[in-house]
């Protein structure tokens, strides 16, 4: 069986961790075979992940599959773009955005559809529309702390209709301590086995949500880096 994180973050839109800082710790840490780099509206993070990997320095992670992703702001919440080589548009409604995904070959993705905090309009997700809306498959394990009961509401809300949709998890990390703690499992490794599998729909969301040690760990991670970047002159994208 493979596992997967459909659902990361780096420095190229808000993560706390660059491509080169994520990989390292997925091939260390991790029992991840697959990696989907999701940033914000655009692709960087991801290219700079492939450039790294492809670096005659960095064997260890040849055996990491990379796999391009965008979590594209639509009109409607955020929708996860899988295996896209282009960024999709944002603001887009929820179906205009489903329909350029496919066009582009990939793969759309409810991400946590019932995500919502007061002031950040643009963590919120599709609400009830991940069942309205043409999706490939629904976000069940979110491993942010704030979708610990979306999370059950999403899959009660999924299976009652009977799963139309495969299910998956992603741990949405914006920092190391996050990466891998919801995943998704799927028979066979690689991308080729894991596209069959969500189109088959026998993927598995599997994980928990991460809590008051991890976010100790990140805001001491943040301030040794913060200090690190000060000291030497460069940016954390940089590192």
């Amino acid at each position: 069986m493979g596992l997967a994180d459909l659902h990361v973050h780096t420095t190229a839109s808000d993560g706390m961790m660059s491509p080169g800082m994520l990989l390292n710790y997925v091939s260390v840490n991790t029992p991840l075979d697959l990696l989907a780099i999701t940033d914000h509206n655009t692709l960087d993070g991801y290219w700079r992940a492939r450039d790294f990997v492809a670096s005659a320095t960095n064997e260890h992670l040849h055996e990491l599959v990379l796999v391009p992703g965008v979590e594209v702001s639509s009109r409607d919440g955020h929708i996860i773009a899988l295996n896209v080589e282009r960024v999709i548009p944002r603001d887009l409604d929820a179906a205009e955005t489903i329909s350029a995904i496919h066009e582009a070959g990939g793969l759309a993705l409810a991400a946590h559809p019932f995500a919502w905090l007061p002031g950040l309009k643009e963590f919120t997700g599709v609400g009830r529309g991940f069942l309205r809306f043409p999706f490939d498959a629904v976000e069940i394990y979110n491993s942010t702390p704030t979708e610990f009961f979306n999370n059950w509401r999403v899959r009660r809300m999924h299976r009652r209709a009977g799963r139309p949709l495969a299910e998956y998890g992603g741990s949405d990390s914006h920092f190391l301590w996050a990466v891998a703690r919801t995943m998704t499992r799927y028979p066979g490794r690689g991308w080729a086995d894991l596209e069959a599998a969500l189109r088959a729909r026998t993927t598995e969301g599997i994980g928990a949500v991460w809590g008051p040690f991890s976010l100790w760990n990140y805001y001491r991670d943040r301030r040794r880096w913060e200090r690190y970047c000060r000291e030497h002159g460069v940016c954390l994208h940089d590192l």
